[in-house]
């Protein structure tokens, strides 16, 4: 490539570059302008659009937006609106870049971390795995989902079947699909491979997002245990406990499980409900599963 045609192309990158940060930081209005940055980010043309506008430059503007939108994912919570939102940026992302295999990942992860918005969740991950077939933390993630948030045993296992059988995927996954095959109450398994994930990922923008999942898998695990350990009670007393304290002892809990976020797990003795004092909505099993302390 001569002289002429390398400054024709920085020019044309610079142009581009000029253009887009136009349209991802200049307000129309003062109206756009107050609102947050992953909302400035929404109101950009559809996806195919974007993908027309970019000049071929589809991945630079990918990755421009998601450094927006990863300012978001730090935050503890999101709002059910604010998490529309996250959809449709990461929804834009994607459609302008559809290897985009992290913002799939941490995208779905936020949805139903930071906010429970699980259909949303699941509809990025079947649209990453659409574009991205061999990629397996797509259809395990997805089998998470079913698994907690949508009480699907059976597409769950389906899903989990699938990322056991794809390049990559991690020793007892095929094993685990099994389980839920036969609708195993087993939050400790997800509890183990969420494990496995966080520790063997690099990504440090869907770390933070993995170990909240991760930390709700436990509680999860946690309050089955606790509610299970409530039953054992109640038949052998005929009676509840006036305290957790009292699940301490043979035949019940060697000792109180501790609440990952740092909060405690809360006991109302009228009801017999047990739940986190940091997370407020359980991740949501068949009904077949539940105990009568739910």
């Amino acid at each position: 490539m001569n002289e002429i045609s390398c400054q024709r192309t920085l020019w044309t990158i610079g142009a581009f570059l000029v253009a887009l940060q136009g349209i991802l930081f200049l307000p129309v209005n003062h109206w756009i302008a107050s609102k947050p940055t992953l909302q400035q980010i929404t109101y950009l043309p559809e996806g195919k659009y974007l993908r027309i506008a970019s000049l071929g430059f589809r991945e630079l503007a990918a990755d421009l937006l998601w450094l927006q939108v990863i300012q978001v994912m730090g935050q503890r919570k999101l709002s059910k609106d604010d998490g529309h939102w996250l959809y449709l940026a990461v929804d834009r992302i994607t459609t302008l870049d559809p290897k985009f295999v992290r913002a799939y990942e941490a995208g779905s992860l936020a949805l139903c971390t930071l906010v429970v918005l699980p259909e949303e969740s699941n509809r990025l991950l079947e649209k990453g795995m659409h574009h991205n077939p061999q990629e397996w933390r797509l259809p395990f993630l997805l089998a998470i989902n079913l698994y907690f948030e949508i009480g699907d045993d059976k597409q769950a296992a389906e899903a989990m079947a699938k990322a056991a059988s794809l390049p990559g995927a991690p020793d007892g996954l095929a094993r685990l699909a099994a389980k839920l095959f036969v609708s195993a109450k087993s939050p400790q398994q997800a509890v183990d491979f969420l494990a496995k994930v966080y520790a063997d990922t690099t990504d440090q923008h869907l770390k933070p997002l993995l170990e909240i999942r991760l930390k709700e898998s436990i509680i999860e695990r946690d309050l089955q245990l606790l509610e299970e350990a409530l039953s054992r009670y109640q038949n052998k007393y005929s009676r509840r406990p006036s305290r957790l304290e009292d699940l301490v002892g043979p035949g019940l809990l060697s000792a109180l499980p501790d609440e990952p976020f740092g909060g405690r797990y809360l006991y109302e003795p009228a009801t017999g409900t047990v739940r986190s004092s940091e997370v407020k909505e359980r991740m949501r099993i068949p009904v077949h599963r539940r105990t009568q302390y739910e």
